[in-house]
């Protein structure tokens, strides 16, 4: 399947190694352009909250963060400069002024997959605001990717298999991987109420008949946590990385107990490409 553009979002410091080298080996891979997007607020949007102010005073405000604008753009080429030498992959860098999570968005929606790091709790809050907007906001899958995780990933494609509209988007967007990979396992977690549920083999049956070889299996959920019985089929896996749906703003429960798609973010620690 031929893809166009990968998406890495970046701040003026860049963005983390593993996030580089996995966008660069995927625009590679893929033969796609590799869009580095540096979204950064314009000067007038860093103005102090004030109902009055002084020409003079506004004016000078506006300097500064104009200054400050040039310097972050500065940083962040530099960055590209620097860290994504690679043959073969054209990359095209670009600033916008704007909203981080709108300016994300937007570049995620005329784009393949989005790039970015999964949570730290050293991050700040740009990385949340940008993995929320190419995630809830974008239509547009996203491929989240731990620290420390290897470039060398998709050997090994395991779905998180459930029967809803989420995880069907992400067997959808994750058919560029399934094409490449050599071997593919359908999971569902079962939680105790799925003895009827005939949805797994009829996933498996369509991938199959889409030309995938496929293994299904139903995995005992017991005691653990979905997110880490997931993490632990596809860790156990050579080159593996992940795929599932990602649920949030309209699923309050989810968001308000942390839920599958917080954990797994919170402690993947390989590639996990996420669909809402």
């Amino acid at each position: 399947m031929k893809l166009v553009r990968i998406l890495l979002p970046i701040d003026q410091g860049g963005t983390g190694e593993a996030c580089a080298k996995a966008a660069l080996s995927l625009a590679e891979r893929f033969s796609a352009e590799l869009e580095v997007l540096h979204p950064c607020l314009a000067a007038w949007q860093r103005l102090p909250y004030a109902t009055e102010l002084s020409p003079y005073y506004f004016q000078e405000l506006i300097n500064t963060g104009s200054e400050q604008v040039a310097f972050e753009k500065g940083e962040a080429k530099n960055w590209c400069d620097k860290s994504l030498k690679s043959s073969g992959v054209a990359i095209e860098f670009c600033s916008i002024e704007g909203l981080i999570g709108p300016t994300v968005a937007m570049r995620a929606r005329v784009s393949d997959f989005t790039v970015l790091p999964t949570i730290d709790a050293s991050q700040s809050s740009f990385w949340s605001t940008a993995r929320d907007a190419a995630l809830f906001n974008s239509g547009r899958p996203l491929l989240a990717v731990p620290e420390g995780a290897s470039a060398a990933f998709g050997e090994t494609v395991v779905i998180a298999w459930k029967d809803n509209g989420e995880a069907t988007r992400a067997v959808s967007a994750a058919k560029p991987f399934l094409a490449t990979a050599k071997r593919v396992r359908l999971i569902a977690v079962s939680e105790g109420d799925e003895e009827d549920d005939q949805s797994l083999p009829a996933m498996a049956d369509y991938l199959g008949r889409a030309g995938f070889e496929v293994e299904q299996a139903r995995v005992e959920c017991g005691s653990r946590d979905v997110g880490a019985v997931l993490l632990e089929e596809a860790s156990a896996a050579k080159k593996g990385m992940l795929v599932m749906g990602a649920y949030g703003h309209r699923r309050w429960k989810e968001w308000a107990f942390g839920g599958v798609t917080q954990y797994v973010l919170r402690h993947a620690t390989l590639p996990v490409l996420m669909m809402h």
